[in-house]
């Protein structure tokens, strides 16, 4: 199951895994009470020049794949892959911006 949720919300065993997805940490918000698991800072795509520095992904382009749907891929099967293995992932955020860039 995936579940969204605020960050201020209090933790409950039910959130499972829990995956920060703000690029920035909470104000007023100590590691230890926000119980996150995960701290997705940027849950977007890079840039296409930062997933090639360090040919990093230069396998992609030898398979003509675009950069960014390799990207979409790899994080909804981390996902998915956490899903299964924990039984619950929860996105926690503080904005609605995080919020929307989960639309994978």
């Amino acid at each position: 199951m995936l579940k969204i949720k605020g960050i201020y919300q209090l933790p409950e065993e039910e959130d499972g895994f829990r995956i920060l997805i703000d690029e920035s940490w909470p104000e007023n918000l100590s590691r230890e009470e926000a119980q996150v698991d995960l701290w997705l800072k940027d849950v977007s795509p890079p840039d296409p020049d930062q997933l090639y520095e360090g040919d990093l992904m230069g396998s992609a382009d030898v398979r003509g794949e675009n950069p960014g749907e390799l990207w979409r891929r790899t994080a909804i099967k981390l996902i998915r892959d956490t899903e299964k293995e924990k039984g619950t992932v929860t996105f926690v955020c503080s904005t609605l911006q995080s919020i929307k860039q989960l639309q994978f």
